[in-house]
């Protein structure tokens, strides 16, 4: 990194220290966008747009949150240094552009496999004062069972004993296959091992194991939060009585306009005024977000979805960090004429 973008990520020092956890149902109807963060073109993170793209989010992709750090944001391949600085920049740029925690929410996905490291920066973090913070479980040395999972995460989150917890199910990127139903039993058999959970990111198209977990919530305590909009219609039904529906998603994006649209459409808490033509539209919607991932995922969700912001004007490049492929010109010029174009329907 060169001293420039190290000066430019470390300027920004904008938190406010929490003093007291966020209740989960002030995140339980968000709309979080699972931000891609921008790289510049000598592949150093910044956050010189940031503000741009917070505002861009909030008006023009309904989006009330935003998740970053997390897969879709490459946080696994950014330093300590960096997550601490992206952390900061966005906070930074949140309270340029005139919004609250309120209003736009930050969480911070702080894992790392070092459990100290992941410590120290849910520490920072509820220092800083970002509205949660999440935990994927370890990639390497994996948890056998639902006790050691709960285990591994209350040793992190509490380092950040005011701030909202989410457990970040993610088992096809993770590996660790146990089930999200079977962790939200084991924690909530025990509250004080885990005080500051207040819900999870369900990044898993298992059903099943999504119905489950809502079985078991039955005080609805939690923000259950979808996490892979190609599942977002199915997933409506089990929050019919629960007062609430949130979800976190990489196209939030670019179709934060249309997932809202599905929910709408799919009367979330007035079955009897949904019509036939209401829900053959959310069907249809659901499928245009199908399409676009099925096409994104021949360059990589995260870069097309970086590029797609380029052609908005919100960022300036779509550099990605290593490992993950750069794109060729021949690939920008096919996003740009078959698949952007896509991002324009369903407004």
């Amino acid at each position: 990194m060169t001293k420039r973008a190290a000066e430019e990520l470390a300027a920004g020092t904008c938190g406010t220290p929490k003093s007291a956890k966020m209740a989960s149902h002030t995140l339980a109807s968000r709309c979080f966008a699972a931000a891609v963060q921008e790289v510049d073109e000598s592949g150093n993170v910044t956050v010189r747009n940031t503000a741009s793209y917070i505002r861009y989010l909030h008006e023009q992709q309904n989006c009330t949150a935003a998740f970053i750090c997390g897969t879709t944001g490459e946080g696994s391949s950014m330093t300590f240094e960096e997550r601490k600085a992206v952390t900061y920049g966005w906070l930074c740029a949140r309270s340029s552009v005139g919004l609250s925690s309120d209003a736009f929410a930050i969480l911070v996905v702080v894992g790392f496999e070092s459990i100290k490291a992941s410590r120290e920066l849910a520490a920072l973090c509820e220092q800083a004062g970002v509205d949660g913070i999440a935990v994927m479980p370890p990639t390497f040395n994996k948890p056998k069972n639902a006790t050691e999972v709960v285990d591994y995460l209350a040793e992190i989150a509490s380092a950040a004993p005011s701030t909202p917890f989410l457990y970040y199910h993610f088992p096809d990127r993770t590996g660790c296959s146990v089930t999200a139903h079977s962790i939200i039993q084991e924690a909530l058999s025990s509250p004080s091992r885990l005080p500051t959970l207040v819900g999870l990111k369900f990044g898993s198209l298992d059903v099943l194991d999504y119905g489950l977990m809502c079985d078991m919530d039955t005080e609805h305590k939690l923000a259950l939060l979808p996490g892979l909009e190609a599942s977002l219609l199915p997933l409506i039904n089990y929050h019919s009585n629960r007062g609430s529906f949130g979800f976190v998603a990489a196209t939030v994006s670019v179709f934060g306009h249309v997932l809202h649209r599905i929910v709408d459409l799919a009367g979330l808490h007035n079955k009897a005024k949904v019509s036939k033509a209401d829900l053959q539209t959310a069907v249809e919607l659901q499928g245009l977000v199908r399409a676009y991932m099925k096409k994104a995922s021949e360059f990589g969700w995260t870069q097309t979805i970086k590029h797609c912001l380029v052609l908005a004007g919100v960022l300036q490049s779509d550099r990605m960090l290593a490992p993950l492929k750069q794109l060729t010109d021949e690939q920008r010029s096919i996003i740009a004429t078959e698949i952007f174009p896509m991002t324009k329907k369903g407004v």
